[in-house]
């Protein structure tokens, strides 16, 4: 498929289900979500129109077709990595497709319809198995900077299917069951979308957006897995579902990203009253803690101590 036969026969409604990602509530023919590209917010502000199939974010004043929408979601991937996405998910409309969303009943004026479960072609996990050594999915995670080591007790090889076609992918599992999933040119997730929380018993805990900043954080700092919990975001969209395990720790260590979205929950955290520190400095001048990895690997003469698993390494404290 190319951009043109992507953007009008891919429905964005269907596009973000497969991602994981559900409206709000719907009024007629626009669909409202808590927004997927920007910080956490409480009310809907992301909006699709699926009679023309378009969406806006009132948020950002930014809107477009479900390419536009593409490469915002999968910020690390180039143009072709995304072609090659949405040309394999092969989604039909929901505009026109009979296993669309319908509402049922009546309703009073101005009141929100319930919705459905996700729609028929979203992401369906079939099996779940240990990530072997050598296989695909384990070097590209070498090829993040991740070793099966470290990853292993963390992650598995997911098989799942969108519509008729299967993939496999690094599943990294949230506490409500979903996963998600990752590979060289995929990046999405299987419902129920929701944080991960990995319980250490210690009075510390590490907020981290994605599970690849998780892993690569153990890459780096390995012995923070006896000093700290760890907490994964999986969406900064679900930054409030997190207060409360946070409120929990005596001390929270962010690692956010440096852009605009992670400064600002990175800010709103620093003043929400919990004792939390922004440990963003460890990769001042990258993205996020996998892109310093990523940039660090096969230069260890250069690495501080306490960056890496060489023997007689000594930490520091954070």
């Amino acid at each position: 498929m190319n951009i043109q036969q992507i953007n009008s026969e891919i429905s964005i409604t269907d596009y973000l289900a497969s991602q994981g990602i559900q409206p709000a509530y719907r009024r007629g023919c626009d669909w409202w979500y808590i927004s997927p590209v920007r910080m956490a917010e409480r009310t809907p502000s992301f909006k699709v129109n699926t009679r023309l199939n378009r969406w806006y974010d009132h948020g950002t004043g930014e809107g477009g077709k479900v390419i536009d929408l593409a490469l915002r979601l999968h910020r690390t991937a180039s143009i072709r990595e995304v072609i090659r996405l949405l040309s394999g998910q092969t989604i039909a409309s929901a505009a026109t497709s009979s296993h669309g969303i319908q509402s049922t009943g009546k309703q009073a004026e101005g009141e929100v319809p319930p919705l459905s479960p996700a729609p028929f072609n979203s992401i369906k996990v079939l099996a779940a198995k240990p990530l072997e050594e050598n296989s695909p999915l384990a070097n590209y995670l070498l090829q993040r900077g991740i070793s099966l080591h470290t990853a292993g007790p963390f992650c598995q090889e997911v098989s799942f299917s969108i519509g008729s076609r299967r993939y496999e992918a690094i599943g990294f599992q949230n506490r409500s069951g979903g996963y998600e999933l990752r590979n060289a040119w995929f990046k999405g997730s299987s419902s129920p979308k929701d944080i991960t929380f990995v319980d250490n018993g210690a009075g510390t805990v590490c907020l981290v957006e994605g599970f690849m900043d998780f892993l690569s954080l153990l890459e780096l700092r390995p012995r923070l897995t006896t000093s700290s919990s760890f907490l994964v975001l999986n969406s900064l969209a679900l930054v409030n579902r997190s207060l409360d395990v946070l409120g929990r720790h005596r001390q929270v260590l962010l690692f956010l990203d440096h852009d605009q979205a992670g400064r600002k929950v990175t800010e709103r955290l620093l003043r929400s009253g919990l004792n939390c520190r922004d440990r963003s400095s460890l990769y001042q001048n990258y993205k996020d803690v996998n892109e310093l990895l990523v940039a660090r690997r096969g230069k260890p003469k250069k690495l501080r101590p306490g960056f890496g698993h060489r023997k007689g390494a000594r930490g520091r404290s954070l």
